[in-house]
């Protein structure tokens, strides 16, 4: 795993959470909950114990969200993530194709 897969990871969660905030809240920019929720992601994603070897998250042995933040991440995936192949089609594409490719990939 490089140092560009965190990013574009990163990258990912961001733009989800700014559209998911755009689409529900109304901001155009992030408003303070989705700043907290952001903030909280990239966190967790960068204290990953699995950083050298990161399996996509749905396939994780181990849960590194809250459960407040976990539920907050599945409404903006829920919400945001069927229209993502639409607004940002290489960032889907990419992840799509990491998951398929590390499907039996599971660490524990």
């Amino acid at each position: 795993m490089t140092y560009s897969r965190i990013q574009r990871e990163k990258r990912i969660i961001n733009v989800m959470i700014r559209d998911f905030c755009r689409d529900i809240h109304g901001q155009d920019n992030l408003c303070e909950d989705c700043e907290d929720l952001r903030n909280y992601a990239e966190k967790r994603l960068l204290k990953c114990p699995f950083l050298k070897n990161k399996p996509v998250c749905s396939n994780c042995s181990i849960h590194c969200y809250n459960t407040q933040q976990k539920e907050k991440i599945k409404e903006v995936m829920r919400t945001v993530g069927p229209r993502m192949l639409y607004r940002h089609t290489w960032d889907t594409l990419w992840y799509f194709f990491y998951k398929l490719t590390h499907k039996f990939q599971r660490v524990t």
